[in-house]
């Protein structure tokens, strides 16, 4: 019994010695397994994250692929579109080359159209002054045409005539294309301008016994009777045997012409100050008065 005594002292210590390794054990153990789950956790973990990874990876991988498809169908587009542009500039290069060329074969056409219509016209131009050439030399061989040149205002001035004839005097008179020719009274004639009706000239013939100095006094008074004021002798009209007086009065100017020689005749002639027209016409007309044969 006192044995017993003795051993359970060491008995418990023994036990609590074994409880202590035990724990110690279950310790270590308890540590041990919480490494491992820490570790299995840290794996999974790390194998969650590389699967992640992984797919972030497939799914960039994925989304590089699907952009370098889109921009391949968008170069290939692109490439489509500038193909499809390049062949409309040609096509668009062709039609306006093909257009400049209907265009410049159009201009061709119509120029040598034009420059057969313009040697067709300058032909009959042509034939037509020939004609009338030849129609005004047969005209003025026979005495019915005349061309009258005279001076206007300094300048040469040529214009067709025909001959008329005065039953009321028994003479012949050119006439200027821009007048006209009627009997005024027995013994008088007017040359009338068709441009103004207020001006014209009066022609009276003499009788070659006529008085001549009587003659020349009539017409300084008929100018000395319109214009007292204004009157004058001219020095040189351009017809042969002629004396001429002139008289103004406010815009009208008349002159008074008194032609001696063969063909005696007193001529009035009424213009404007203006010489609208001009007497230069008139004078060229009295020089081809001539007595009818």
């Amino acid at each position: 019994m006192k044995k017993l005594h003795k051993l359970l002292p060491v008995v418990f210590a023994l036990m609590l010695v074994l409880a202590g390794c035990g724990t110690s054990s279950n310790s270590s153990s308890s540590d041990e397994n919480t490494t491992d789950e820490n570790q299995s956790t840290e794996t999974a973990k790390q194998n969650d994250e590389s699967a992640q990874g992984d797919a972030t990876k497939e799914e960039n991988k994925q989304q590089t692929s699907d952009e370098e498809s889109t921009n391949n169908e968008e170069s290939a587009k692109q490439e489509v579109n500038d193909d499809s542009q390049a062949e409309s500039t040609v096509s668009d290069k062709e039609e306006a080359s093909t257009e400049e060329e209907n265009v410049e074969e159009s201009k061709g056409s119509v120029e040598e159209e034009n420059t057969e219509e313009t040697a067709k016209q300058t032909q009959d131009e042509k034939q037509a002054q020939e004609v009338q050439n030849e129609k005004q030399a047969e005209e003025e061989s026979n005495g019915t045409q005349k061309t009258l040149t005279y001076e206007n205002n300094g300048q040469s001035v040529s214009e067709k005539a025909t001959l008329t004839s005065s039953d009321n005097q028994g003479y012949n008179v050119y006439l200027l294309d821009g007048f006209t020719f009627s009997a005024e009274e027995p013994k008088k004639d007017v040359i009338t301008s068709k441009q103004n009706s207020d001006s014209f000239m009066r022609i009276e013939m003499l009788d070659e016994n006529a008085d001549m100095a009587a003659e020349e006094e009539n017409v300084k008074a008929l100018a000395q009777a319109v214009n007292p004021d204004n009157f004058k002798k001219d020095e040189n009209i351009g017809l042969a045997n002629a004396v001429s007086y002139t008289a103004v009065l406010g815009e009208d100017e008349t002159r008074f012409i008194l032609v001696k020689g063969n063909t005696p005749m007193k001529l009035s002639i009424f213009t404007k100050k203006d010489g609208n027209p001009a007497i230069a016409p008139y004078l060229a007309m009295a020089k081809t008065i001539a007595l009818a044969k």
